[in-house]
């Protein structure tokens, strides 16, 4: 049995003629942390790892720049307060993505303007830190877990 936070890519393959044979592969979903701390981007790294994701840390909106050319993650965690800019205008820059990449929006601020601004322009969600590991699982959990609802339902046959 495989949990929420894997992704099961079944293909079939003709071997030589005989009966189709399944074949399942597992897809890691693939996670951009942008933050400036090198702390909070390490820990993410450990912990996240350690659950099957593929990270990749970004410390400014130049190297989450630098990382987007070349990878397309599931998610992202955006600081708001970075060296080189904000992260609330960089999700709005963001919005292209957001069908298929969600943006949590992180800040050491519970500003109740932030809050609204991040969710006007697209957040998922807003962490406030610190944030404790199950509320990261809690976010991680309803950004996955709807990826793995939507994959069964495009997936159920009717009529069998």
């Amino acid at each position: 049995m495989f949990s929420s936070w894997e992704h099961i890519q079944t293909q079939k393959v003709l071997i030589s003629g005989s009966a189709d044979l399944e074949i399942s592969t597992m897809k890691k979903h693939v996670i951009l942390v942008v933050d400036d701390e090198d702390e909070i981007r390490n820990m993410f790294f450990r912990y996240l790892g350690k659950k099957g994701f593929k990270v990749h840390l970004a410390g400014s909106i130049g190297e989450e720049r630098k990382v987007l050319e070349t990878e397309t993650p599931d998610l992202i965690f955006l600081d708001i307060n970075l060296p080189d800019g904000n992260g609330l205008k960089e999700l709005r820059r963001l919005q292209p993505l957001i069908e298929t990449c969600k943006v949590i929006i992180m800040s050491a601020f519970d500003d109740l303007e932030e809050r609204k601004n991040a969710f006007g322009s697209g957040a998922l969600d807003f962490l406030s830190k610190p944030f404790s590991l199950s509320r990261l699982n809690q976010v991680i959990e309803s950004r996955f877990s709807s990826i793995t609802k939507q994959k069964k339902d495009n997936g159920k046959n009717f009529g069998n």
